[in-house]
């Protein structure tokens, strides 16, 4: 059987069952569209690192063996919407079943549901293998209850998948530092370089502007700083662990005119593209606290984790808990 899976920009995972076994049956299509860029105004930043970090992922699949199509931004080809590349592609490649991981967009999510329900083929929808939870999960746990608190999310999630705990004890004997979080920055010290890969943009920048898309912010073109391939998504996180983990929980909360990240980790693109899983990063960071527990404290990694298996997960429950009445809530008036 013919398939065809899509990849979004944002499913930059190489570690996914997809990706395990090649199969000459099976193509997989990946698209810059103006669908994407122009829903809401993006930070040229942005755009530059989820175009050339998706880029770099048809490169690496391609080079596994595995066989994939391209829609660049400027290519004339290009439909620049997602149901008709679908159809193309199911066309022109003669597929006899489409497939797709759940989007972590309510706005895909639905946009996809639709497109399968006009399609004359068979369509299947897979996890993205990212998260610790499902998309349900957290409303499984509050059911009935009236306050959902993070803390009783975390600690469950904490036991549940064995993360910093000793037997049934959190390491530490303590659940939760985040009193120990909360320090001003004031100099005492010093804050490591960032890590810049200083990767030159200048031509995929030219395309944006070529393609007349709409952006804001700055870009520094010949040296972007974020990671854009799950080697350079390593070495960030490579470079956390050795350089700023040690002070991380002490100033997490912390702001300072004179200093763009403090002693934050830079890993959220990495994540949030799924180059990088949330559990590989946890494990990670865990296992180089143990081998230097006479620098790094428990409070550092304990606040990290909980930024993590806690708050990421939880945040993510609630969005496909209250979606799509959430989006509208604006609770805090801005």
């Amino acid at each position: 059987m013919k398939k065809l899976r899509l990849i979004l920009g944002d499913q930059l995972d190489l570690q996914h069952s997809w990706f395990q076994e090649t199969d000459e049956n099976t193509i997989y299509v990946m698209a810059e569209m103006r669908q994407e860029t122009d829903y809401v105004k993006h930070h040229i930043q942005k755009v530059v690192a989820f175009f050339l970090s998706m880029r770099n992922f048809y490169t690496t699949i391609k080079d596994l063996g595995h066989q994939a199509v391209y829609f660049q931004i400027t290519y004339g080809t290009n439909p620049q919407d997602l149901e008709k590349i679908i159809a193309l592609c199911i066309e022109k490649y003669e597929i006899e079943k489409f497939e797709y991981q759940l989007p972590d967009e309510y706005r895909l999510d639905e946009q996809l549901k639709k497109i399968c329900s006009k399609l004359k083929i068979a369509s299947e929808a897979f996890d993205s293998e990212h998260f610790y939870t499902t998309r349900n999960e957290l409303s499984t746990f509050f059911e009935g209850k009236k306050l959902l608190l993070m803390e009783n999310f975390y600690r469950n999630m904490r036991k549940k998948h064995h993360v910093l705990m000793d037997g049934s004890t959190p390491v530490g004997n303590q659940w939760n530092f985040d009193a120990n979080n909360r320090k001003k920055y004031k100099g005492e010290v010093p804050v490591p370089s960032e890590k810049n890969f200083h990767t030159n943009v200048s031509e995929l920048v030219a395309q944006i502007k070529e393609a007349r898309i709409t952006t804001f912010g700055n870009i520094d073109a010949k040296n972007f700083s974020w990671p854009t391939s799950r080697e350079q998504s390593l070495a960030i996180l490579d470079y956390f662990c050795k350089n700023l983990l040690k002070h991380f929980g002490d100033y997490e909360d912390a702001m300072h005119t004179d200093e763009k990240f403090l002693f934050h980790s830079r890993l959220s693109f990495a994540m949030n593209s799924k180059m990088l899983s949330p559990k590989e990063v946890i494990e990670t960071v865990i296992s180089f606290y143990h081998a230097n527990e006479t620098t790094i404290s428990i409070s550092q990694v304990e606040g990290f984790v909980r930024q993590i298996l806690g708050w990421r997960e939880y945040i993510r429950g609630i969005y496909w808990k209250e979606m799509p009445n959430y989006a509208q809530l604006n609770v805090l008036k801005n």
